[in-house]
This record gives structure tokens, C-alpha cells and sequence, in this order.
């Protein structure tokens, strides 16, 4: 098994090796950076963070036959102190194949599990909740994070689509890891069910050992107003099942202006993590790819957080 993913893997590469010499690539980053005031307990700081600043190179072939193949990577692009004082830092890469039959793809990928929290975070990658990027308060961790050794395929049919995922395990127990999900839409309304099967090892990506995880998640788009909503329970074979809730909803006053709201709840977790959250936030589009946003979350777990962030967004693409 191992030695045929392998061979996937190494003519993936070759292939996108080939494509970036023939066009049809897109060179890309995204500039990301906040000014924020944390209050937690009596505690009150002043910083900057860097949230999730990135650099990546994708594209595709033409299709021949239905067929094109296509590649992904991104880097981490270090624009402020972190422990290791790399400048550039790991994130995802992939390759694969799409036609008729769907999509299939290899190598350092997010998993549709994280990608259906992603999706309905107007907050993703901000200092909003716990942290600086990553999601939000209300998603699990994982909703955060990229998992190796990923073979996954996706098809759509349809209004509906599914997918199902191996995280293979390069010890000897081949514990391997699983991501099964559908999904359906149908212009305005849209939603699904993600699965995770974890084994011994825990290959994806903030998972636990010896556990399942279910989401259940939906989107509904009306003219100005996007409203969004996961419910998550994970199940540690060894502890107490998790629970964790998250709404948003998104309005656009205007087409520079759009103003977020989001609630999260978290349960099972720990004594210090579970509680609820509420975030506000005001993003506005200065110029056609830079973005301002403020705002502000209250995390009540454990000691108190307040948080109150002003952050920038600036994006750029070559083809």
C-alpha cells in the first residue's frame, strides 16, 4: 500500500515539476498581521502577532482527455518573533488528478473535517478567542492544523458531493486514520456531516488518540446576510466526550463594509477550557486586495479573556 501511494505521490510532484514551467501558475500571499489588548484574569498586555502570514505557489494543467492534474504548497511566511526565529515555515503541499471520476490527491493536506469549520468562521485566522490564527472558540482543534500523509478523494454529483480520506500511519502498527463526509447544496443553502475515525497513533492533524469525531455544519447565503453553523462532539475512548458548538452570521452594509458575530460554546473539554465566547467584528476593504478589520471576543473559561484586536489583511497574486 505504502509503496503504491508512493509512486502516486512521486509522479503528482513530477507533474506539478513539469507544469511550472508551462503556465498556468499563480504565485500568492497573503499579509497578515493585528495589533491586539488581551485582559486576562488582572493580567492586561499589549502586542502585535503575526496571524498566519503565508506564501504559496498552486496551478493546473489544461484537461486532455477530461483529465488535468494540479498542485498546491504553501509556506508559512514569518513576519514577526516566533520560537524557532524562521523566517519561513511549514504549512500544506499536494498533488493530483481530476476529471469525471472526481478528485484525488496526496500529500500534507487539511482534512474536509477542518475545512467545514473553516468555511463558517468569519474570524478564521484573526487573534479572536484563544489565540492568534487558526479558528475560533466554539471549533474544536481540530478545526486547526494539516495532517501528512494524506490520500483523499472527493467527487461531486450533482447537488451533493462526499468524500472519503486514509491518513496513513508510517509505523509499524498501521494504525491509520479515516475521514468519511457528504455534503449537499443547492445555491442558497448548504451543509454536510464529516466523520473522523482516529487510531493509537492519532495521525490527523490535533487529533486524539483512540477516538471519533462527528460535525454536523450549514451555511445559508441570502442577498447581504451569510449565516453559518457547526456542532461538534469527539469521543476520546479514554475521557469524557467533547461538545462544541459554533454559530456566525455575516452581513455586508455595503461593498466595502461587512460587520461578523459569532457564538461558541465548548463542553467536556476541561474545567479550564470549557465556557462560552462571544466575538464582534468590523472588516472593511481599504483597497481592491487589502482589508481592515476590528474586533473584539469575550471568552468566559476558566480566567476570563478579553480581547480587543485591530488587524490588517493584504493579499497579492501573480499568474
Amino acid at each position: 500500500m505504502k509503496f503504491i501511494v508512493s509512486k502516486i505521490s512521486l509522479l503528482g510532484c513530477c507533474l506539478a515539476s513539469s507544469m511550472a514551467f508551462a503556465g498556468g501558475n499563480t504565485l500568492y500571499g497573503d499579509f497578515r498581521y493585528s495589533l491586539n489588548n488581551v485582559d486576562s484574569g488582572s493580567v492586561s498586555t499589549l502586542s502585535t502577532q503575526s496571524n498566519a502570514s503565508r506564501i504559496g505557489l498552486k496551478g493546473g494543467s489544461e484537461a486532455m482527455d477530461g483529465i488535468s492534474v494540479f498542485y498546491h504548497l504553501q509556506a508559512g511566511a514569518s513576519i514577526d518573533t516566533n520560537a524557532n526565529g524562521d523566517a519561513i515555515t511549514q504549512r500544506f503541499h499536494f498533488a493530483g488528478i481530476k476529471g469525471e471520476f472526481g478528485k484525488v490527491m496526496y500529500g500534507r493536506t487539511s482534512t474536509p473535517y477542518k475545512m467545514a469549520g473553516l468555511k463558517i468562521d468569519p474570524f478564521y485566522d484573526t487573534s479572536a478567542g484563544l489565540g492568534a490564527g487558526g479558528a475560533t472558540y466554539g471549533l474544536s482543534g481540530l478545526t486547526n492544523g494539516w495532517t501528512d500523509n494524506s490520500l483523499a478523494y472527493s467527487r461531486k454529483i450533482n447537488n451533493f458531493g462526499i468524500n472519503a480520506g486514509i491518513y496513513l500511519d508510517d509505523a509499524a502498527t498501521d494504525e491509520h486514520d479515516f475521514n468519511i463526509g457528504i455534503s449537499h447544496s443547492d445555491g442558497a443553502l448548504s451543509g454536510g456531516l464529516q466523520y473522523l475515525m482516529i487510531g493509537s497513533t492519532g495521525i490527523v492533524a490535533k487529533s486524539t488518540a483512540d477516538s471519533s469525531a462527528l460535525r454536523i455544519h450549514a451555511k445559508y447565503k441570502m442577498s447581504d446576510l451569510t449565516l453559518g453553523g457547526s456542532v461538534e462532539t469527539v469521543d476520546p475512548d479514554a475521557g469524557a466526550k467533547q461538545t462544541y458548538v459554533y454559530l456566525a452570521a455575516t452581513t455586508q452594509m455595503s461593498d466595502k463594509l461587512s460587520l461578523s458575530a459569532s457564538y461558541g460554546s465548548v463542553d467536556g473539554l476541561s474545567s479550564l477550557l470549557d465556557g462560552d465566547a462571544i466575538t464582534l467584528g468590523a472588516f472593511c476593504k481599504l483597497l481592491k486586495k487589502t482589508t481592515v478589520y476590528a474586533l473584539y471576543s469575550m471568552v468566559s473559561a476558566g480566567t476570563d479573556r478579553d480581547t480587543l484586536s485591530f488587524g490588517v489583511s493584504h493579499k497579492f497574486a501573480i499568474k
